[in-house]
């Protein structure tokens, strides 16, 4: 008899929708509400929070919803995972963006 037993399958991938909330999260944080940060953005507040709930985003995406919160995208080296790890625990994943304007010296 076959195995009529339905495994849900899995989608997406929860480090991308931790990121995404965090994001949600800072926005707050400084005032903007969630459909604020997506319009920014480009997209809808409906897609944001579809991205976040499938935890699957467009890496552009994910670097405009940044930019607005004067944040930028770091990839770090797998060997310190550990320390990615707390720094999304912490609310740290995102660091300010740090570059000085030419004319600001």
């Amino acid at each position: 008899m076959p195995n009529t037993q339905h495994t849900p399958k899995k989608t997406g991938n929860t480090h991308v929708s931790k990121l995404i909330k965090e994001l949600i999260a800072t926005a707050k944080a400084q005032g903007i509400t969630q459909a604020e940060l997506a319009t920014h953005a480009g997209l809808s507040a409906v897609g944001l929070s579809k991205a976040k709930k499938r935890g699957d985003i467009r890496a552009s995406t994910l670097e405009k919803l940044a930019e607005q919160l004067d944040l930028e995208l770091i990839l770090a080296p797998s060997k310190r995972q550990d320390k990615i790890v707390e720094a999304i625990k912490t609310g740290h994943y995102f660091s300010k963006n740090t570059e000085l304007n030419p004319e600001e010296g």
